[in-house]
């Protein structure tokens, strides 16, 4: 049994409400616990983890958490569940967009808490009879692997393009009843189809993977480097396809067609098993137990190495970014 202090640094004000979504989710998750092995503490000395359970509101790289008076002291047992975008792994933990090139003993991959709270995302029996046999509904702007998606055509395959839709949710512009329409439309095209797209997105894991076992149908991977978190055979519920072979979909898809059914049922019952609000604390807790049973390196010099990563194009024009627009907020009158 692991005794765990669970915190978020994230602000209540504000977007904090968001920001604390995945320690909200974690804490429901502790307290409808079916396995009842591990528990909650308030006391961090006395803790065997210190979680951190993070989105947005711990900084761009995890400024607040990386220096948190906890980690300082307590750097051996501190660990992170984070189900942000952009990541560089300065903390052990359980990361939901981890790439595989950067995947260490350090990380296992995770599901999302607190990002999209689909109220039409709930189970419907998989059926031999429903209308499409592939189904996408999403933005293509956000990676090149979605945009070559519009190249697919077949009588019998669902698609629709919502890079404007998304551009305006980012911008502030849906009304409430707009956005629960759009998610209705999400989750109905979910219903509707026998396998679902599951491309990359901004990064390489993505919600609607998550939506798609729990609705009781079968997720496509097309991202190379995402990571599958450890525990589900994954290919008895999932079909995976590189981003550079999109052309093998519709014959994959038209000749595993039989098999939509039975995968459907046992997605959704891996979902069950492993990802779902009474599940969820414990695989999370497992997770950061293994990475710290398996530790070779004390963490005084093996959250060194990470730092490296700021040289990497994408993140060093990020970090420069986000330090950029917390100067001129810092500065501005």
């Amino acid at each position: 049994m692991a005794k765990v202090f669970l915190l978020s640094v994230a602000s209540g004000e504000g977007d904090g409400d968001y920001n604390r979504g995945a320690y909200r989710g974690l804490m429901r998750s502790a307290q409808a616990d079916a396995f009842r092995i591990h528990a909650l503490i308030d006391d961090p000395a006395g803790a065997d983890l210190i979680l951190f359970a993070e989105l947005h509101g711990a900084g761009p790289y995890f400024e607040k958490v990386r220096t948190h008076p906890l980690v300082r002291r307590y750097r051996e047992k501190c660990f992170l569940f984070s189900s942000t975008p952009y990541v560089i792994p300065f903390l052990p933990g359980i990361y939901t967009s981890i790439e595989r090139r950067w995947a260490t003993n350090r990380t296992r991959a995770g599901s999302y808490l607190g990002v999209s709270e689909n109220e039409f995302v709930v189970f419907s029996k998989p059926a031999a009879d429903l209308p499409w046999l592939y189904g996408f509904l999403g933005s293509t702007a956000t990676a090149e692997v979605r945009r070559r998606l519009r190249t697919l055509a077949h009588p019998r395959g669902f698609f629709q393009d919502t890079a404007v839709d998304q551009a305006r949710v980012l911008r502030g512009e849906l009304s409430s009843a707009e956005m629960r329409a759009y998610w209705r439309r999400y989750a109905e095209s979910i219903r509707t189809s026998k396998f679902v797209l599951c491309p990359r997105g901004v990064s390489t894991s993505s919600v609607r993977l998550f939506d798609v076992m729990r609705m009781g149908r079968v997720p496509v991977i097309l991202s190379d480097q995402w990571v599958a978190p450890s525990g589900p055979a994954w290919e008895e519920i999932s079909i995976r396809i590189p981003e550079n072979d999109l052309s093998r979909i519709i014959l994959t898809l038209e000749r595993r067609e039989g098999e939509a059914v039975a995968m459907g049922r046992r997605a959704r019952a891996v979902w069950d098993e492993w990802f779902a609000e009474r599940a969820c604390f414990h695989r999370v807790v497992e997770w950061c137990l293994e990475i710290k049973a398996g530790r070779r390196l004390s963490e005084k010099w093996a959250h060194l190495p990470p730092y490296l990563q700021y040289l990497r194009p994408f993140h060093f024009r990020h970090r420069l970014r986000t330090r950029y627009h917390a100067l001129r907020e810092k500065l501005a009158p």
